[in-house]
């Protein structure tokens, strides 16, 4: 017990007072957080094989400036839709 205890990161001295609802959502999240974790890894891992691939690497300063423009909102043909007939009751969205 204290081994599982510790694994998922809890202090023993401290699990008696979560009941076994709070040590299951406890548990749910250390096991998210490795998951996150493990996929973090493997995106990196492709990035850096993707650039090991290209013939000419771009700058670090261009790669950088591009990861963080934000995304532009695309309006979708349901959102359009939905404005002129909110448009049509003379609502302004």
């Amino acid at each position: 017990m204290d081994r599982a205890v510790v694994q998922f990161g809890l202090d023993p001295l401290f699990v008696g007072e979560y009941t076994p609802y709070e040590l299951t959502l406890l548990v749910k999240q250390k096991q998210k957080r490795d998951q996150d974790e493990y996929e973090n890894m493997l995106c990196l891992s492709w990035h850096v094989e993707a650039f090991a691939r290209q013939k000419r690497l771009p700058t670090l300063a261009k790669v950088l400036r591009d990861a963080r423009k934000k995304p532009k909102k695309k309006v979708s043909k349901s959102d359009a839709i939905l404005k002129a007939m909110a448009a049509e009751k003379g609502i302004i969205i």
